[in-house]
């Protein structure tokens, strides 16, 4: 049983293969110990008395090259302290249905590879494998210090053609983004932070679009909105340098090797 997993607090009582989905999928049955103590997944407090258990499903890192799934019956403990609560697990989370090894696999090769590719490689859905990393990185990392931002940057990146494009909010000092949303929806990343952050601010970084000008300027009243670089050349070439070259193209006309010296 060590060898196989470590399920403390359960014993093996059987396994069988299972045809589905165009696998053949190994699934192994646990059961309580009957002779372990058992802690509150509320209070921590340890409860003798069960008030129910049901069978879940759930799923284990990969035996020999074969996709493993756990048939676990889950007790919920009648805590005096907290009422009817899942007895506690240090191998699965409460309402998980991964276990604590095979999240830690998909966090360890989130940090090296795409969240796509280790959703393939791990065969779970990309949505899963998101929120899994999302969650180890709160706990490695902790929640980000905002105390301290004065310059603020916006920007929108593509995610694919025909999907609504995502905007980002990030902070220079911080070196840490706060916000991200559909560029439709600027006022849902601004107030993400406090009002104390938000009036502390002294500039805003973004491209030149009107929305996010007026929302900034509604949510940062001390913010300076500052146009990026990229986007003042880009707007100066489209607006000022196209049309005084459009403009000379038309009165050369019957020039015609001056106007194709002026379109290039």
């Amino acid at each position: 049983m060590s060898l196989l997993g470590c399920w403390a607090g359960y014993r093996l009582d059987g396994w069988r293969r299972e045809a589905r989905g165009g696998a053949t999928w190994l699934v192994l049955s646990l059961l309580p110990d009957s002779h372990r103590g058992r802690r509150c997944s509320g209070c921590g407090k340890w409860v003798v008395a069960i008030h129910d258990h049901t069978l879940r499903r759930v799923r284990e890192l990969p035996l020999f090259d074969e996709p493993v799934e756990l048939e676990v019956q889950r007790q919920r403990l009648a805590c005096p302290r907290c009422g009817p609560k899942l007895e506690h697990l240090d191998w699965l989370e409460r309402h998980a249905r991964v276990t604590q090894r095979l999240a830690q696999s998909v966090a360890r090769m989130c940090a090296t590879a795409s969240i796509h590719a280790t959703a393939k490689w791990h065969g779970l859905d990309w949505k899963t494998v998101k929120a899994l990393d999302s969650k180890h990185l709160v706990r490695s990392l902790g929640p980000v210090d905002l105390s301290d931002v004065r310059v603020i940057a916006k920007d929108e990146f593509a995610i694919q053609k025909g999907i609504a494009t995502p905007s980002w909010w990030s902070s220079h000092h911080a070196s840490a983004c706060f916000g991200s949303a559909e560029v439709a929806a600027a006022q849902t990343c601004v107030p993400s932070l406090s009002h104390s952050e938000r009036t502390a601010a002294n500039a805003v970084a973004m491209d030149m679009n009107s929305a996010f000008d007026l929302e900034v300027k509604a949510q940062c009243p001390n913010g300076e909105v500052v146009y990026d670089l990229f986007h003042v050349v880009a707007e100066y070439g489209r607006e000022v340098i196209d049309r005084v070259r459009v403009d000379k193209a038309n009165r050369l006309r019957q020039d015609k090797p001056a106007r194709r010296v002026v379109k290039t």
